[in-house]
């Protein structure tokens, strides 16, 4: 990425290409969705279904996660809070999605917040979903109502 002409621009487009093994999108898209490994395809396509009807369109979301290599074991390329920071302000979305319980523990501590799981929240100003566990979510019915009725909490375009 070549850096821009402001030199905001220049010092995010470092910060990113820092986070690269971890980012599957950049700071053009409004939406960032955290997790603690990659989601499943089902949890990818609910949150981008979900902006794209709130008017956002499609290809709206970036998606983050604190260990690429999906290992969930806390060891080797794990972002620490200070690094989630790092990386949410590079990017700079305007909507925030937490999949999961043990991401927002380290958003938490990132921006010394505290929130509710299955709720909206606010982090930095920003609109947040904040869930449990998407993935399981989007596996029931019920769970599926739970998951619609946080994510419609973002505003409309």
């Amino acid at each position: 990425m070549r850096p821009q002409s402001n030199i905001y621009e220049a010092g995010a487009a470092d910060i990113r290409a820092l986070f690269e093994d971890h980012v599957d999108g950049d700071s053009s898209r409004i939406a960032l969705a955290l997790s603690a490994v990659p989601l499943d395809g089902a949890a990818r396509l609910a949150i981008e279904k979900s902006l794209e009807a709130f008017g956002y369109g499609a290809d709206s979301c970036s998606f983050a996660v604190l260990d690429p290599r999906g290992n969930d074991d806390g060891e080797g390329a794990e972002l620490d809070p200070q690094s989630v920071f790092l990386l949410v302000e590079a990017l700079d979305p305007t909507l925030l999605v937490i999949t999961d319980e043990k991401t927002g523990r380290v958003v938490a501590q990132a921006y010394r917040a505290a929130f509710d799981l299955d709720a909206p929240a606010r982090v930095f100003g920003r609109p947040t979903c904040v869930f449990r566990d998407l993935t399981a979510l989007l596996a029931t019915d019920n769970g599926k109502q739970t998951a619609w009725k946080v994510l419609k909490s973002f505003p409309k375009r």
